[in-house]
């Protein structure tokens, strides 16, 4: 009797499990009300993380599955304890790659604002060259209210080169409390993560 409760118990704990997922729910990372540093918390569930690509849903095996995965006009990469998201600005000006930092959350993620001034990336179309793309503090309008000075969440790259058919590879370093930290987007496609088009 005591053996098949625990057995329904734990099948329950682990369909629970399994519904909560990674999910890609919660907030935009333009409107968020404020600006957080990650606790241990925040990030124990992606702690072993491998860089890989996926989809929301595709947690077959959790400690494996790795990021990259979509939420909206965004592509998330993991970038240690941090989450990456990158969408795509289209406009006849020229077109911009945007990159806002979150806490490696699935429920309610919050801005993350580093102490970057800067940081680069290489985007690779197909075959094609290389291109170097220098990301920047996106103007403090576009940016959640009350990060604080000389911090930004929120970066973004002019690329008058990138085509709105282009499928990309993206690579992102930056260096935080002296580690050197990676995201890698693979089949980045900007007309598809497009959060603006003109």
């Amino acid at each position: 009797m005591f053996i098949r409760f625990f057995s329904g118990v734990v099948c329950l704990a682990g369909g629970l499990l399994f519904v909560a997922g990674c999910g890609g729910g919660g907030s935009t990372p333009a409107s968020p009300d404020k600006s957080v540093t990650p606790s241990k918390d925040d990030h124990a569930d992606h702690a072993d993380h491998k860089d890989g690509d996926h989809k929301d849903g595709d947690h077959k095996d959790e400690k494996a599955h790795g990021h990259s995965h979509e939420r909206g006009k965004m592509l998330i990469a993991d970038a240690g304890t941090y989450h990456l998201l990158l969408t795509a600005h289209l406009a006849k000006g020229g077109n911009e790659l945007d990159i806002f930092i979150e806490t490696p959350v699935s429920k309610d993620p919050q801005p993350v604002a580093l102490a970057l001034e800067s940081f680069e990336a290489q985007a690779t179309a197909g075959e094609g060259e290389s291109q170097t793309l220098t990301f920047e503090p996106a103007p403090p309008e576009e940016r959640p209210a009350g990060e604080k000075a000389r911090t930004c969440s929120h970066f973004v790259a002019k690329a008058p080169w990138m085509k709105p058919e282009d499928e990309l590879l993206v690579v992102a370093k930056f260096t935080v409390d002296g580690k050197e930290l990676v995201a890698r987007w693979k089949n980045f496609n900007p007309k598809k993560y497009a959060h603006h088009v003109e």
